[in-house]
């Protein structure tokens, strides 16, 4: 009931109800309107409250990123990133499309960069864009580093008031991964914006940046045999698979262990395919397997360069399971006879069944090496991820890719050995496997316990 509806009942909050006993009211009404009023004011707070949440949402311009080190590519595929997040985060308005800004900013001739004064930055957002709030900054590759070492400025700014507030600043950061970019410091900035904590989505990884990670980083060992390519036996690397490709042909034609054109000493592995292949199925390679423990997070890291076909890299974890099949089960990525296959072979009745993937998308200029640093953390809701391996893949037409410097290194171990796990069928439901099939079974014995009643009620009408 609204407060005004409620006073024109008179019992408590009108004049009469005020006067006392001599309006012919009894004097515990009077009390009954303290506890009445107590009573809604909870309510006149919430609807206050949602009031407030009510008010027009700020506009929010997400301007390109200054990326001289590679004409701008990385820049505004930053900006890119932080328009999808807020739009994802609904808490503002935001212009149609990130082209909708650089087509008004070149119109305009606007350059915002990190040194642009903050007056013509708001003179900027609020009469070009009809804005409230600004968002820009720019990342550039550390001067001397041929790695993913980056110096990052970010801000972000409100004009809505007689002075601008600045909500979030980072100027003169440099990374040790462009992970942290979107996964640490656009995250912050995000929930300060918002007000708010943002929970990661799934398919994001948090950068371990703990002292302990950090030490664990440098000093661990590399889970992958012979990621740095320098060993190899008739051809093919060791710790790798002597196939690649969706066919599974022999090292030698679409995959090939080379030494570097630049420097012979080193050696890597180079992707050369035709575009009836990039096209379509693309080029994968995979390593050995490697143990993995469910929960734990870990750090991968390649360096790799392409003169134009797009590239990827899966880390694809293993879990023993049953199947009906009684046969010899394959190993990870072998066809059946497979002279690699080894002692991997299992015997009938178990095989390993791919339980968790970390899909990593490269991206960096082309014809130069660049370096990609992702954490992912193996889980899953069933099954316990016991063994690893890598797949390099690269598609989409016609070219070369190389890859070099394979690590995988586990750098925070799971949070408790001992921890029992309550199997789910998946991580979209809190129903443990336990619990569905104590749930078939109280509803077979409800069944049988129904169907004994009704024999039982048959007999006596006989």
């Amino acid at each position: 009931m609204r407060l005004t509806e409620w006073q024109d009942t008179g019992t408590g909050t009108s004049p009469r109800a005020r006067s006392g006993p001599s309006a012919g009211y009894p004097r515990c009404l009077s009390l009954f309107a303290v506890m009445i009023l107590a009573g809604i004011a909870g309510p006149v707070a919430a609807a206050e409250s949602a009031r407030s949440a009510n008010a027009p949402k700020k506009v929010v311009v997400p301007f390109d990123f200054v990326s001289r080190f590679d004409g701008g590519r990385y820049g505004q595929m930053l900006s890119d990133s932080i328009w999808k997040k807020l739009e994802k985060l609904g808490d503002f308005v935001i212009p149609e499309s990130m082209q909708d800004i650089r087509d008004l900013c070149e119109t305009n001739h606007l350059r915002i960069t990190p040194d642009t004064p903050l007056e013509t930055v708001g003179r900027a957002v609020r009469n070009d864009f009809d804005a409230q709030i600004g968002i820009w900054g720019s990342i550039e590759r550390a001067p001397g580093s041929e790695g993913e070492t980056y110096d990052l400025a970010i801000r972000c700014v409100d004009f809505s008031g007689p002075q601008p507030r600045v909500i979030y600043e980072k100027t003169g950061v440099r990374t040790n991964s462009v992970s942290e970019v979107p996964h640490v410091y656009v995250h912050e900035m995000l929930e300060k914006l918002s007000g708010r904590t943002i929970p990661l989505p799934r398919t994001e990884r948090v950068y371990a940046t703990s002292a302990a990670a950090q030490q664990r980083w440098k000093t661990g060992p590399n889970l992958v045999a012979g990621g740095d390519f320098e060993t190899a036996a008739r051809g093919v690397p060791k710790g790798w698979e002597p196939r690649a490709g969706q066919l599974r042909e022999p090292l030698g034609n679409l995959v090939q262990w080379v030494p570097e054109a630049a420097n012979p000493q080193n050696h890597l592995i180079r992707f050369s395919f035709p575009q009836v292949v990039g096209d379509n199925e693309g080029v994968m390679y995979y390593s050995n397997e490697f143990p993995v423990e469910d929960g734990a997070t870990y750090r991968f890291q390649c360096r790799w360069r392409s003169d134009g076909p797009a590239v990827k890299v899966f880390i694809k974890c293993y879990d023993e399971t049953q199947t009906v099949y009684r046969g010899e089960a394959r190993p990870l990525g072998l066809e059946a006879g497979d002279p690699a296959a080894g002692s991997r072979n299992v015997p009938g009745g178990r095989e390993r069944r791919d339980v968790f993937r970390s899909q990593q998308n490269l991206y960096g200029p082309k014809n130069t090496w660049n370096t990609q640093t992702e954490d992912f953390v193996p889980k899953h809701p069933q099954y316990s991820p016991k063994w690893g391996r890598v797949m390099l893949y690269a598609y989409l037409g016609t070219g070369n890719v190389e890859f070099d410097d394979v690590i995988v290194k586990q750098v925070v171990p799971p949070a408790s050995l001992n921890l029992a796990k309550d199997k789910r069928h998946s991580a979209a439901t809190k129903v443990t496997l336990k619990e569905m099939e104590e749930n078939v079974r109280r509803g077979q014995e409800a069944r049988e316990r129904v169907q004994k009643g009704k024999k039982t009620l048959g007999v006596k009408k006989e």
